[in-house]
């Protein structure tokens, strides 16, 4: 039913609140809603409140996964299922995924082959984004979506990061999604090693990073000034020592805040622990970050003696747990975990097809109509391509 009396504004406001699934089956019922839901306003105070769903990059394919932390100690519900796998993109069906970033419900996938493609795995939408690597070390190149804060619509940007120590190269080009074209920056680009995956959050991008001697903190990117600053971590970063082996991973909570998931590994005790810190506000409040304590596992009390290769978590802050996923790289086996307070358990591992260079994914996504911009008009009226 059309709100046929109510004003156009609070109409707007109550459709922002429906879940994608339920305004794609409204969008033929009612010709205003046809063209409010390709709104950029709508759709960008849609994706803001939309409920997050859990995919996962597991063998080069995406998964929904369902998560049900309160089965944890359940025989019949698992905690964790796979409940299915999105179709291959459709402009090419043997399409193998190396690498997901996700921003706005949109993925940015990096193949097997070397290419890029924008997706929307709800609406099937793509865009094959031209790049042609100016290297021999392709795997060493690194991308991630964001997008330009200062318009009232979208304007996406990939940043690419290049940085190998075989030959001390580092180097950083800008997609404008606009221009249909890519652009060497320099400004202020940093020296370091990022450690984590990026993290894209209110469309920037943020990694966990360390200095030439071995000294952490967390780097970002800001797309709309396209410069790069450095942030604070909840812990003072020492640099380099002897016999101990320190690592972190970022990840997005609600879509508001930062965790850091920190693990470090004592090689003289064999011993390791794992700590994760939540920023106590918005991302988009805070020049600078502060940290809360959120969870301490302690390896001793579970008898995990080894460092985990975890690459991505996702964090329950009601419930105080965290899911993570890592893999066993002699079995080429994907396992997730489920960490508290009280609980570290193993909840589910499958043996995965490719090589254990390429880690499972697990990231917090926005199922949206959000479009994807398909290239700059020429003149003549064709779209560059």
């Amino acid at each position: 039913m059309v709100f046929t009396n109510l004003p156009r504004d609070l109409e707007s406001e109550i459709l922002s609140r429906v879940p994608a699934r339920s305004l794609q089956k409204l969008k033929p019922t009612c010709k205003r809603w046809y063209t409010l839901f390709k709104d950029p306003e709508f759709l960008k105070k849609h994706v803001g409140r939309a409920e997050r769903e859990v995919l996962s990059l597991i063998g080069f394919r995406v998964y929904s996964v369902s998560v049900n932390l309160s089965g944890i100690h359940s025989s019949v519900d698992p905690p964790i299922e796979m409940t299915g796998m999105f179709n291959s993109l459709k402009d090419s069906a043997n399409v193998k995924i190396l690498e997901i970033c996700e921003c706005n419900g949109l993925l940015l996938c990096t193949t097997n082959d070397s290419r890029l493609v924008v997706w929307n795995p709800y609406t099937g939408e793509t865009r094959w984004i031209p790049y042609k690597s100016s290297t021999r070390f392709a795997m060493y190149h690194k991308f991630v979506l964001g997008y330009d804060n200062s318009k009232s619509c979208y304007g996406y940007k990939i940043l690419r990061c290049y940085h190998f120590y075989i030959d001390f190269g580092f180097e950083y080009e800008i997609y404008d999604f606009n221009s249909d074209s890519w652009r060497r920056f320099y400004d202020n680009s940093p020296n370091c090693s990022f450690i984590s995956k990026g993290v894209t959050l209110k469309g920037n991008i943020y990694w966990f990073a360390s200095d030439t001697k071995g000294r952490q903190f967390i780097l970002r990117f800001d797309f709309t000034t396209e410069k790069f600053g450095r942030l604070s971590l909840p812990y003072q970063s020492g640099g380099y020592v002897d016999d101990v082996v320190e690592t972190g991973v970022l990840s997005a909570v609600r879509e508001e805040k930062l965790a850091l998931l920190y693990e470090r590994f004592d090689e003289l005790t064999d011993t390791s622990v794992m700590k994760i810190w939540v920023t106590n506000t918005k991302i988009d409040e805070a020049k600078d970050l502060s940290w809360s304590d959120f969870l301490v596992v302690d390896s001793c009390k579970f008898m995990v003696p080894r460092m985990t290769n975890v690459m991505s978590f996702l964090v329950d802050e009601e419930k105080k747990m965290v899911v993570f996923c890592d893999t066993d790289s002699d079995q080429n086996m994907t396992r997730f975990y489920i960490v508290g307070e009280d609980i570290h358990k193993e909840v589910y591992n499958a043996i995965t097809e490719g090589s254990f260079s390429y880690w499972p994914r697990l990231v917090s996504y926005a199922p949206s109509l959000v479009q994807i911009q398909q290239g700059k008009v020429n003149p003549g009226g064709k779209r560059k391509r």
